[in-house]
């Protein structure tokens, strides 16, 4: 899982490098990375659906794979907005407190949208499944400490390579904190064993 997310967080990464290198707008840079961002998430996906085989709570990957997708793209759409919104010029009245509703509005669901959109999934192979949700917040709140630590030493005169190595150095971080904190969770609701054998088989040896 961590693997998988430190890997696919250098793919808004690479979006953001190749929009600064081109020298596209705000907001071309904006939805290009918002789909860089849906592969960040698919990796994700995939890496916690390997994680979760073989467990009691299996999950159906190619279903958990697109919901994890989607909503990344969605949570990177969100993250990106007030600083998009600078750029192309709209600054935030910061003593407008509507402004401060609407970040904090916009931080909630940024937080919420993957372990709502996995809760759907989840909850088909686990019950109780809904404390997925408040877990994630917990690690991604914590984790997403960690890509904020490059900004205030990278601007538009920072070279690609210092760029993406910087990015890319915070987001193993994010990583390795989610995966601990959801992998611990995780591990406490669903214990490795392996496949039962089918029921059919079952009843037929308990009958001779």
């Amino acid at each position: 899982m961590t693997v998988a997310e430190s890997v696919g967080f250098l793919i808004p990464v690479a979006g953001m490098a190749i929009c600064a290198a081109a020298e596209w707008s705000p907001w071309a840079t904006w939805l290009t990375v918002a789909i860089f961002g849906a592969g960040e998430g698919a990796l994700l996906g995939l890496g916690q659906a390997e994680a979760l085989y073989g467990t009691e709570v299996a999950v159906p990957v190619l279903k958990w794979v697109a919901v994890t997708s989607a909503a990344a793209a969605f949570a990177w759409m969100l993250g990106m907005l007030p600083s998009i919104l600078n750029d192309a010029g709209v600054l935030a009245d910061m003593s407008n407190p509507a402004v401060w509703v609407a970040f904090g509005v916009g931080a909630v669901l940024l937080l919420l949208s993957i372990p709502t959109a996995q809760f759907l999934v989840l909850r088909e192979v686990m019950p109780h499944a809904v404390g997925w949700i408040p877990v994630n917040v917990a690690a991604w709140s914590v984790g997403l400490v960690a890509t904020f630590v490059p900004g205030p030493f990278v601007d538009e005169d920072t070279s690609t390579v210092v760029l993406v190595t910087s990015f890319a150095g915070a987001g193993m971080c994010m990583a390795l904190i989610v995966a601990t904190i959801t992998g611990w969770w995780l591990r406490r609701r669903a214990a490795v064993s392996p496949n039962p054998p089918p029921k059919s088989e079952t009843c037929s040896s308990l009958s001779v």
